[in-house]
C-alpha cells in the first residue's frame, strides 16, 4: 500500500506531531509558528530591501540554461496568474439566487464509508438547508462500511420524517460506484453530491442550484472551506491554499464556463446532462486499470468533452474535514495529484478539436496545468546543477522566490477573509519545499495506482472527532 511505500519519508513526523499538537500544546504551537513566519518573512523583505542585489546572484545568473528556462517558466506563470486574477476579481460574479418557485427539484447524494457518527453531522446540515422541502430529496448511501456507519444512517433516516432514504450496498465498491447507484435511483432535475465528512451552510443548496435557471449550465462547483481549523497547523495551511485554488482558480474558470473540477464535497449537476456520460464515467479506466479515484474531476472532464458549461458559485459553501497529520495529508495529496495527472492527459483527447471562446479557455488552462505537472522534471537537473555551482546564492534565490511567490495566495486570502491567517501561505510554501517536495514526481511514476490511501487512518474524521464520537457509542437500533 502507498502508506507503506512513502512511510520512509515520514522522518518520525507522527511522533513529532503527537508532541507538538497534543490538546495542551496545539494552540500554542500554531501561534508560535504563525508569528515566527511573520518575523521570518519580514526579515527576508528587509534583507532584500537593504542588502540584496542582482550582483549577489551573478554566479547563478551566469548559468545560461538555468536562467533562460527559469525566466521563461516564470514569465508563463506570472502571465497566467495575472490572467486568473483579472478574471476572478474583475469579471467573475456569482449567479443570482433563485426564489422557491425557480429552484429545481434536487437529490442530495451522501456516500459514506466507515464514517461512523460523523455522517450524522453531514445529513443534519442538509435537512436544515434553506430549500423547499418538497423539492429536496436525500439519499444516504452506505458503501459497505465495516463500522457503525449504517446504524447512524438508519438513525438519521428514522428521525427525518421520510426525507432521507437510506441505501446500503453490501460490498464496498468505491465512491464512484456509490454515486452511480444514487444517480440511477434519483429522478429529480438536479443531482447534488456532498461528502460524508462535510457540513453544508444553510443557504448553500439554494445558491448552488440557482445557476440551473440557465439551460446551458450542466454543472456547478461549490466553494470548499476547512472545518477543522483547530486540529493543528496542517488544516490551517491547507485552508489558505484552498482559497487560492477554489476562489481564484475556479472563479476565473467559471467566467469561461469551463471549471475543471467539481469537488465531491459540494457540487451539483443537471441530471439530463449526466445520463449520457454516466456509464462511461463509472467504467472509466486508466492504463488498463479501473479508475477508482478523482471521480469529481473525471465527471467534469466528461461534461466538458460534451461541451457542457460548468460554473462556480463562490458563496455556496461547504466545510470539510482535512487530515491533521503528515502521513494522511500525503495520502490525500497523492490521490489528488494522480487524479490531476490522469484527467489532464485525458482532456487532450478533445480539447483541441475546435477553436472558439469556450474551447480556448479549456486549452489555455490545460496547457498551463500540463506545464505545472511535467516541467519540474525538466527543471530538476538544472536546479541541481545550479545548487552545486553556487549554493549560497542559489539558497538566497530560493528563499526570495518562495517568499515573493507566496505573497500571491497571502494577498488573495487577506482580501477574501481579511485576517492574519494569510501568513500561513508562507508557512505552507516552506513546508511544501522541505516535506512535500517528493509528491509531484511520485504522483507521475505511480499515476496508475488508484488506492484511496486515507482510509484506515483518518477516514473522514480527525483524532479529536474520533474521541468525541467513538464507534462504540452506537444509536439504538
Amino acid at each position: 500500500m502507498d502508506c507503506v511505500r512513502y512511510q520512509g519519508w515520514d522522518w518520525g513526523m507522527a511522533a513529532v506531531e503527537e508532541r507538538l499538537f497534543s490538546s495542551g500544546g496545539k494552540r500554542r504551537t500554531t501561534t508560535l509558528i504563525k508569528y515566527g513566519t511573520v518575523v521570518f518573512v519580514a526579515a527576508v523583505f528587509v534583507t532584500t530591501l537593504f542588502h540584496f542585489s542582482l550582483e549577489d546572484l551573478s554566479t547563478v545568473l551566469s548559468l545560461r540554461y538555468f536562467t533562460t528556462f527559469g525566466a521563461a517558466l516564470l514569465g508563463v506563470n506570472v502571465g497566467y496568474y495575472a490572467f486568473l486574477l483579472i478574471l476572478a476579481y474583475v469579471c467573475y460574479r456569482p449567479r443570482r439566487t433563485c426564489s422557491n418557485a425557480e429552484l429545481p427539484s434536487c437529490t442530495v447524494i451522501v456516500p459514506a464509508y466507515n464514517e461512523g457518527k460523523a455522517v450524522l453531522r453531514a445529513l443534519d446540515s442538509i435537512l436544515v438547508a434553506d430549500y423547499p422541502a418538497e423539492k429536496l430529496h436525500v439519499l444516504a448511501i452506505d458503501d459497505g462500511s465495516e463500522d457503525d456507519t449504517w446504524s447512524w444512517i438508519q438513525f438519521a433516516s428514522a428521525r427525518s420524517g421520510g426525507r432521507i432514504q437510506a441505501v446500503r450496498l453490501e460490498k464496498n465498491g468505491g465512491k464512484r460506484r456509490a454515486l452511480y447507484e444514487g444517480i440511477r435511483r434519483s429522478d429529480t432535475e438536479v443531482i447534488v453530491t456532498v461528502d460524508s465528512d462535510s457540513v453544508v451552510a444553510p443557504d448553500a443548496l439554494r445558491i448552488l442550484n440557482s445557476p440551473f435557471r440557465d439551460p446551458r449550465i450542466a454543472g456547478v462547483a461549490g466553494n470548499i472551506r476547512t472545518l477543522n481549523l483547530d486540529d493543528g497547523i496542517l488544516p490551517r495551511m491547507m485552508d489558505v491554499n484552498f482559497v487560492f485554488g477554489f476562489e481564484i482558480m475556479r472563479s476565473a474558470q467559471s467566467v469561461l464556463g469551463s471549471v475543471f473540477c467539481t469537488p465531491g464535497a459540494l457540487s451539483a449537476y443537471r441530471r439530463a446532462a449526466l445520463l449520457p456520460v454516466l456509464d462511461r464515467w463509472v467504467d472509466q479506466t486508466f492504463l488498463g486499470a479501473p479508475a477508482g479515484i478523482a471521480e469529481d474531476r473525471a465527471l467534469a472532464t466528461f461534461l466538458l468533452e460534451e461541451e457542457q458549461r460548468i460554473v462556480f458559485q463562490r458563496n455556496a459553501i461547504a466545510y470539510t474535514t482535512l487530515p491533521a497529520d503528515y502521513r494522511t495529508t500525503c495520502g490525500m495529496l497523492l490521490r489528488w495529484g494522480r487524479g490531476d495527472v490522469r484527467e489532464t492527459c485525458s482532456m487532450y483527447r478533445f480539447a483541441f478539436r475546435k477553436l472558439n471562446w469556450f474551447q480556448l479557455g479549456i486549452q489555455l488552462n490545460l496547457l498551463v496545468h500540463t506545464i505545472w505537472i511535467f516541467v519540474p522534471f525538466l527543471l530538476l537537473p538544472l536546479t541541481i546543477g545550479a545548487a552545486f555551482a553556487a549554493p549560497v546564492e542559489f539558497l538566497q534565490a530560493i528563499v526570495l522566490g518562495l517568499v515573493g511567490w507566496s505573497s500571491i495566495p497571502a494577498f488573495v486570502y487577506c482580501t477574501r477573509r481579511g485576517n492574519s491567517e494569510a501568513v500561513f501561505a508562507y508557512t505552507f510554501a516552506f513546508y511544501k519545499l522541505f516535506f512535500l517536495f517528493w509528491l509531484a514526481p511520485y504522483c507521475l511514476i505511480s499515476v496508475r495506482n488508484s488506492g484511496w490511501m486515507t482510509r484506515g487512518h483518518v477516514t473522514g474524521r480527525t483524532p479529536a472527532e474520533r474521541r468525541k464520537f467513538p464507534s462504540a457509542n452506537r444509536p439504538a437500533a
